[in-house]
Order: C-alpha cells, then structure tokens, then sequence
C-alpha cells in the first residue's frame, strides 16, 4: 500500500481529478464487460497498457511487480481451465497420460473472452491505484457522498499505519542486536512477541491519539495540503462518449461476426 501510494504521489496524472479517473476507469470496466466481441475488451487493455507506460514508465515496485506477475499467472491459468473444461466441438486435445484435456471451440473463444476482460480491468485498476494517493481517494469517497465514518476510518487507518509500520522496524532492529532471529524456534519466540508488542502498542496509540483529537476538537475533516480537482462537465463528458463509442463499437462487431466471445 505505501509503495503504491508513493507511486502515485510520483504519477504525472496526480493532479487529474479523483472523481474523474474513477468514472473513467468505471466506464471502461463497465464496457469491457458488458461487450460480447473481444474488440472492445483489447481496446480497453490497449488504452490502460498505454496510461501506465506514459504516466510511470512501468516502473512498479518490486514487489508490486511480482504481485502483478503472479496475478497475469492466474488470470493466464484460469483461461486455460475454462477453455478445458467447457464444452463443445473438440478441435485440439492433449494426451498427459493420466488424462486427455481437451479443447473445444466453444471452450476457447469464452476463456479468450474472458482473460482480455481481466486483463483490461487489471491494467485500467492499476493505472487508477498508481496514479491516485489515499487521500484523493478518501476525497473522492467524500464528494460522492460516501458516508462519512467509512472515509475517516480510511484515512485514519493509513496514517496510523507509518507509525506502527516504523514502531515494527525499531523493534526488529532491537531484536536482531540482541540476536532474536539466531534459530527458527528463536526467531518463531521473536516473532510472536513483536507481534504482541504490536499489537499493545497500537492500542496505546489509539488512545492517545483518540485524546489528542478530543482536545482539538477534531471535527472528521481530511486535512491535505493541496486539495485534488472535483469533478468537471469535460470528464462527464469524456466517460459518455467513451461508454457510447464501445457499445457501438460492440455492436459493429457483434453483426459483423468480428471476434465474438
């Protein structure tokens, strides 16, 4: 979460409207969904390959990069197992020994259909996450009329967690000086009394914190230096135009025969 957020405070498109880009990226879900042809669902990918690539360069975390592989490795699989195991006119099959998996033609053109909807949905959910920080996010919640408890737990959660994430990182220094990871069943005792410590030291700090608001009169208000751009009538009109483009664009395709799932 907070490789992310940094990535997102990096992203050219920071200053674009929360609001904006949601809707955007929720017309283009919606499109790529409700479309029968894979025209429109590789339009989709299209268009969120090319956001990445111009706002951050693909340059990912490490390990955000690895949480994106293995998740493209298990959208990739379940396309395999659905094209396996739908059925229909059997045009390729292979013999494993145990068992024949075959493939059918109906198989193929759902499971198709169905790994372009993902990965579109997972490039245009990755262009928003990189590009939007929790508290524009927490904003956006705000202005769309979100309750507002929902919003304040958010963010409060967020902020609350550098400093248990930073109370977690003294703590396993202070452990691997006094050699607390020396042996599994040592570092197993470390671990379970890191956790504890945690665990007390977040109640503590839930406490003061809850005091420290009290006595400011804290009013559930998301403090920001640089308040993000509300919604406006250009990005309004940008996600109609877009919704209405692909439909037409699906139903081309749909009389014309082109690619259907």
């Amino acid at each position: 979460m907070f490789e992310l957020d940094e990535l997102a405070y990096r992203s050219s498109a920071l200053k674009w409207s929360p609001t904006g880009k949601f809707l955007f990226v929720l017309t283009l879900l919606m499109s790529s969904l409700l479309a029968k042809s894979m025209i429109v669902p590789m339009l989709v990918l299209v268009a969120g390959v090319l956001l990445l690539g111009y706002f951050i360069r693909f340059r990912f975390p490490k390990i955000i990069g690895i949480i994106i592989l293995e998740s493209l490795g298990m959208i990739v699989l379940g396309g395999v197992v659905i094209a396996a195991v739908t059925p229909g006119l059997t045009i390729w099959s292979v013999d494993l020994g145990v068992f024949v998996l075959t493939f059918s033609d109906t198989g193929i053109s759902t499971a198709s259909l169905v790994t372009l909807r993902a990965l579109a949905g997972v490039s245009v959910m990755l262009f928003f996450a990189t590009s939007t920080p929790i508290p524009h996010f927490a904003d956006m919640l705000v202005r769309l009329k979100v309750p507002k408890e929902f919003t304040e737990l958010m963010v409060l959660v967020y902020r609350y967690s550098f400093m248990l994430l930073d109370e977690a990182g003294r703590m396993h220094l202070a452990a691997q000086c006094r050699l607390g990871f020396h042996g599994r069943l040592n570092s197993v005792k470390t671990y379970a009394k890191m956790m504890t410590g945690i665990f007390i030291r977040s109640i503590e700090t839930a406490e003061r914190s809850n005091l420290g608001m009290q006595c400011r009169n804290y009013q559930s208000n998301i403090g920001m230096l640089r308040e993000p751009k509300g919604m406006s009538y250009a990005w309004a009109a940008i996600c109609v135009m877009s919704f209405l483009l692909l439909l037409q664009l699906n139903d081309i395709c749909v009389r014309s025969g082109i690619l259907m799932g």
